[in-house]
């Protein structure tokens, strides 16, 4: 199983969670949309990005698309130990870091 660096995790303007890797990600991240699960690869942002949120908190998000990657790509997603946040509620982060 490969390893990818999450360096920044950012709620969008479209209310969408987009968590931005340390590198610039592979070719073949682009394939997660085929899992039908609401996660998708951005090659602008390189990182790997949810639908709109709706009935899901950032933290249902951020473990479903950690989650995702895993099981459709085989790449487990480790968060950098310099992690910046980026319009996130700070409950939400709080949830995410105990949980890690």
């Amino acid at each position: 199983m490969k390893t990818e660096i999450i360096n920044k995790v950012v709620l969008t303007n479209n209310n969408e969670l987009l968590l931005i890797l340390v590198g610039e990600g592979k070719a073949m991240y682009q394939y997660v949309y085929r899992e039908a699960a609401g996660v998708y690869w951005d090659n602008n942002q390189k990182g790997f990005k949810s639908t709109e949120l709706k009935e899901w908190t950032v933290c249902d998000w951020f473990f479903h698309i950690k989650e995702i990657v895993k099981t459709g790509l085989n790449v487990d997603l480790k968060v950098s130990d310099t992690l910046i946040w980026e319009n996130i509620p700070e409950i939400e982060q709080t949830k995410i870091k105990k949980a890690l």
